[in-house]
């Protein structure tokens, strides 16, 4: 479907050139000047009547064109108003649409939200709060009138086509979240996802346990269960009920001046090749590390002070947000 701008863009350059052959068209079998030529295209599609051949001196073909021109404009803009109220709605929305598309254009690296039910919008909010950039995708015209008014990049469309998904830099994008309402459409959307980009993350959301076998088979990195989880969490609000509440305050950083970080160290990073009690994380920056996440996917729960630091590895830290990044800064990760 062509968009409003490029009909207009169209129809002016149509009229144009239809104006230009017209009145080459019209000198060439008449023989009469070039001016009589285009003072009779004028007064013709003007619908003022004519003769075959004006009689009137140069000068005065020259002042009914200008009368004529400028009648036709007044008119057309006073009538024009009411036209302009209907179609303003579509040209404002054909020009949101471009803008909106060459923001995503430039996008790298950024997530990819399909699905804006509860749990999307739930995800949109904490993406945005992180300062991570993503873009909705949902062909329910009332939801992606919510994600506009949050000033969320978005795309309406069915998220499992393969042009919305391309709309939508799944080629540059670092990870694709499947929150779609059916699970049968969570499946098709991460087979088609995968196929388009081989090093996309995929994290899907599945509603029955026999799902989360075909998402996996289907490309996905990794599976959320949403009643799994939260059966689970309630357990854990009835027999660890402290813990529980340790694990709230974690996740809600509004509410505790405390957050989980991933830190993944490099070749250039100080740490590398230093043990844990040698990068000071807890008596100089006062951070926990929980864990550390091996290049070769080995992960190492609570490890011990004399571990060394390699290169490739993923530090998950527990600490301050302002005690983070100076040691973020300090250690170059």
């Amino acid at each position: 479907m062509t968009d409003p701008l490029t009909r207009i863009r169209r129809s002016a350059i149509v009229l144009a050139s239809f104006s230009a052959i017209t009145i080459v068209l019209h000198h060439l079998l008449t023989k009469r000047p070039w001016l009589e030529s285009a003072h009779w295209f004028v007064i013709t599609i003007a619908t003022v009547g004519y003769g075959e051949k004006s009689i009137e001196p140069p000068s005065v073909q020259l002042f009914t064109i200008v009368v004529i021109l400028v009648g036709i404009s007044l008119a057309a803009y006073t009538f024009g108003g009411f036209l302009h109220l209907l179609a303003q709605g579509e040209i404002e929305r054909a020009l949101g649409d471009r803008r909106m598309s060459k923001e995503i254009a430039q996008l790298n690296g950024h997530t990819i939200v399909c699905g804006f039910g509860r749990l999307g919008k739930t995800l949109a909010i904490e993406l945005a709060e992180n300062h991570l950039s993503f873009v909705v995708v949902d062909h329910n015209k009332e939801r992606i009138t919510e994600a506009s008014e949050l000033k969320y990049l978005f795309i309406q469309g069915d998220a499992t086509s393969e042009e919305i998904l391309e709309k939508s830099g799944v080629c540059r994008a670092k990870t694709l979240i499947v929150a779609l309402d059916h699970d049968a459409n969570s499946v098709f959307l991460t087979l088609t996802a995968r196929n388009l980009n081989r090093n996309l993350r995929i994290i899907a959301r599945g509603e029955q346990p026999s799902t989360e076998k075909k998402l996996l088979q289907a490309g996905a990195d990794g599976v959320v269960m949403p009643a799994v989880l939260g059966a689970r969490r309630i357990a854990a609000m009835v027999s660890r009920p402290h813990a529980a509440e340790l694990m709230d305050l974690m996740i809600d950083r509004r509410q505790l001046n405390a957050e989980l970080e991933e830190f993944t160290v490099s070749a250039d990073s100080l740490c590398a090749g230093k043990s844990i009690r040698e990068t000071g994380t807890r008596a100089v920056h006062r951070l926990l590390i929980i864990g550390i996440r091996r290049a070769d996917g080995n992960m190492i729960f609570n490890p011990d002070a004399d571990l060394i630091v390699q290169p490739g590895d993923t530090a998950i830290v527990m600490g301050r947000r302002e005690d983070m990044q100076k040691f973020r800064d300090e250690q170059r990760l």
